[in-house]
């Protein structure tokens, strides 16, 4: 076995004097950090954009303006939640980056310099943190595949499933053995899905000139009327934001496949972010300027398919459809990309059994037993649970806890500050203390606030004592 392994990538870093061997490794310790030999690096700042920019933008900008607005009660509240939501997830993408050094740029400059390992010491701290993120990416991921049967006239629960299965499968198939064919993909993707949400700006400017095939709402004319004394439905509002915003640390994971890793995150993730945040607020001011506040409360449909029928007629409203599909599947394929990766770096940090087959990356030069893991764990999410409260309790067992993860991850790194040198906490990116306290805060009022149902919605509150008990 150790012979096979030894063939097809998988190397063992002993001590922190010791080389890299491409020998066959014979003894397998606890704790023992597996290497991959390095493959071809293939991200660049443009595919590192991307590969944010996919992950965060999925499915959930065409529906969940319509609840968050619900939940907040005015148009003024709203997008003061969506700035709010914003400024959550800057905080959280600085702390990330500022955490993703340690366990994967050092691995980079292990596996690329050929020079002494990362100090024993600080495997933990570097094992704690890769495993809150593989922890983190387990949700958007089956989220997109249900949504991408929006693309469905008649939706029932097996062609729904059966559409989400066809599309985690490809996307995992692409991945697995044609890495740069799944690089190219998403990059097209998301150039598509920028196009679809400039086009869905632009249809808000037609909107405000008046450019509409009904009656100008005037949402604007009393922008704070309504608005929601419920902090309960606030602090929902601010949550179903922050996930529009999921993914922002999506490039961290395949820092070892990037080129002049920490140049191209420093300018890729605000990038990103910064772009998409700007992007999101006008998609909601289009919203406003073109569909009636009632409409965008009380109808059942994407509130991007009354803005498409209101502008352009009936015939864009469907051709909608395939835009939203399009975007689902950009999402699952740059969220599958990255948690294969990271679960080959657990496998490489030795915290999985069986470590030399979850770090290999033969034979297509992939983490294919990664992505398979991936895939394996959102087919049994999509297809095990009966639709309806269980389905619902699922998802929001694994989206709530994601606020949980954050807050751990803070106050880690708070804490880090606070030991500088006991940890040697030296890299160049960093958070900064006063942006890690705010997350940490940012995310206790979260997890605090949603744990209480004022009216004890059970659909709720179930899954967050299934979180602290777990």
């Amino acid at each position: 076995m150790s012979k096979f392994f030894s063939k097809h990538g998988a190397t063992l870093a002993t001590t922190a004097n010791d080389k890299e061997t491409d020998g066959p490794v014979t003894d397998l310790d606890e704790g023992s950090l597996y290497l991959v030999r390095q493959a071809k690096r293939q991200i660049g700042v443009t595919s590192a954009v991307f590969l944010i920019f996919n992950s965060m933008i999925g499915t959930g900008i065409f529906a969940t303006p319509s609840a968050i607005f619900s939940l907040s009660g005015s148009i003024g509240l709203c997008l003061f939640i969506w700035v709010a939501g914003m400024l959550i997830a800057a905080a959280g993408m600085t702390v990330y980056s500022d955490l993703a050094p340690p366990s994967l740029v050092t691995a980079v400059r292990r596996i690329t310099s050929n020079t002494s390992t990362a100090s024993p010491d600080s495997w933990p701290r570097d094992s704690i943190l890769d495993t809150s993120s593989y922890l983190d990416g387990q949700g958007p991921t089956p989220w997109s595949l249900v949504n991408i049967s929006f693309m469905l006239r008649e939706v029932n629960r097996w062609n729904q499933r059966g559409v989400g299965l066809a599309c985690i499968t490809t996307a995992f198939l692409i991945h697995g053995l044609a890495l740069k064919l799944g690089l190219r993909l998403q990059n097209l993707l998301g150039i598509i899905k920028l196009l679809i949400i400039l086009l869905i700006v632009v249809s808000g400017w037609v909107a405000l000139g008046g450019g509409l095939k009904i009656d100008k709402p005037h949402n604007f004319d009393h922008a704070f009327e309504g608005t929601t004394g419920s902090a309960y439905g606030v602090v929902t509002a601010l949550y179903n934001v922050i996930w529009n915003y999921i993914g922002y640390s999506n490039a961290n994971y395949a820092l070892s496949e990037t080129k002049n890793p920490v140049r191209t995150l420093k300018l890729a993730a605000p990038l990103a972010l910064g772009s998409i945040a700007i992007l999101y607020m006008f998609v909601n001011i289009a919203y406003f300027a073109a569909v009636p506040a009632e409409e965008i409360i009380s109808s059942k449909r994407l509130v991007a398919a009354s803005l498409f029928r209101n502008v352009f007629g009936t015939k864009a409203e469907r051709a909608l459809s395939v835009f939203v599909a399009l975007s689902a599947f950009g999402n699952v394929l740059s969220v599958i990309f990255s948690q294969g990766r990271l679960v080959q770096e657990l496998g490489r940090e030795g915290i999985l059994p069986f470590s030399r087959i979850w770090a290999s990356n033969r034979p297509f030069n992939a983490p294919l037993t990664g992505l398979f893991e991936h895939w394996l764990v959102s087919v049994i999410i999509m297809l095990a649970p009966p639709p309806g409260y269980a389905y619902n309790f699922v998802l929001n067992v694994i989206s709530y806890p994601l606020a949980v993860v954050n807050v751990f991850v803070a106050g880690a790194l708070i804490h880090l500050y606070l030991n500088r040198s006991k940890w040697n906490w030296h890299h160049p990116i960093s958070a900064s203390m006063p942006v890690a306290i705010f997350f940490l805060f940012s995310n206790i009022y979260i997890v605090v606030r949603l744990s209480y149902h004022p009216q004890t919605d059970k659909a709720f509150t179930s899954h967050c004592l299934t979180t602290f008990t777990a």
